[in-house]
């Protein structure tokens, strides 16, 4: 006998979320981890009898540790809003790997703090530096897989490649700060003044390490003007993009085209149309904005 019943279809419970509302919550948590982080400056016990100078010396390991807290994880906030500011769709991983961060995240002020009041002892400022180095491989995680999944817009191999090895600074020299603290844990958290170095030396050789990448057919193409009318709400969008990833928003059409026609197969001749696209909302000439491209 069959049931005339109607089918019970169970949402997912994060159906509704859009990364704007998953990247608002994650700065609101971070916006609180980095204000708490100065409750850990704590004056020493006999700030009575010591002069300002001698309590600010005294407090120097507390210091430097809020320090370092506070700037990597306001890096780690930039490298997060560069990240979404490409992703256009949500899955139950990214959600709860952004979750995960969190959790780790969270746990900075502690070992921070721990590490400052305990900087001579090994067990303290390890704990600090495993938190550090899991903070930078969790980031590190999410552009992977933020890219591998299809979750974001297409971005040329170079940039990518770049971003990547830029996210790996902060898990390497945790690993560097956790090798020295087994030999003198009280000079270990030093280490972490090599991350502006490293992102300098980077950034100085990007041109070298990781050079434009040539079409094979580039040399032999002819250059040729196409003349687009877009939405303003789209305008808005690539601009916002285009400012995150410091190029032109023509070069980023350039960039999407790109990486569809590489993503997708295009049928040509009888056997079907060159682009099959539901344009189920034809463009108005009014209102909306025009670009020049060079294909």
């Amino acid at each position: 006998m069959t049931s005339n019943s109607p089918a019970v279809i169970t949402p997912s419970p994060f159906a509704e979320l859009t990364p704007h509302r998953l990247e608002a919550f994650f700065d609101a948590i971070f916006a609180i981890i980095m204000t708490i982080l100065v409750l850990g400056l704590a004056l020493p016990g006999q700030a009575d009898n010591l002069t300002p100078a001698e309590i600010c010396i005294e407090m120097l390991p507390q210091i430097i540790h809020f320090a370092l807290a506070f700037f990597i994880l306001a890096a780690f906030w930039g490298a997060h809003h560069r990240t979404f500011s490409l992703v256009t769709k949500l899955d139950p991983v990214l959600i709860r790997l952004t979750f995960f961060l969190l959790f780790i995240a969270c746990l900075l002020p502690f070992t921070s703090t721990l590490a400052g009041d305990n900087h001579t002892e090994g067990p303290a400022v390890l704990l600090f530096h495993v938190n550090m180095l899991l903070l930078g491989l969790i980031f590190f995680y999410q552009w992977v897989y933020v890219n591998s999944s299809h979750l974001a817009i297409p971005i040329p191999d170079n940039h990518y490649r770049f971003i990547l090895t830029k996210s790996l600074i902060v898990p390497f020299v945790s690993v560097l700060a956790i090798i020295t603290s087994c030999i003198e844990p009280s000079w270990s958290s030093i280490c972490y003044f090599f991350i502006p170095v490293c992102e300098l030396l980077l950034l100085h050789e990007k041109s070298r390490l990781f050079p434009q990448e040539i079409s094979e057919n580039s040399m032999n193409r002819r250059d040729e003007s196409v003349l687009l009318t877009l939405p303003p709400e789209l305008c808005t969008n690539l601009d916002e993009v285009a400012h995150e990833m410091e190029i032109s928003r023509e070069d980023l059409i350039l960039h999407i085209l790109s990486g569809w026609m590489r993503s997708h197969r295009v049928n040509t001749g009888p056997a079907g149309s060159l682009c099959q696209l539901n344009l189920d909302h034809p463009s108005e000439p009014s209102g909306q904005s025009s670009t020049d491209i060079n294909r």
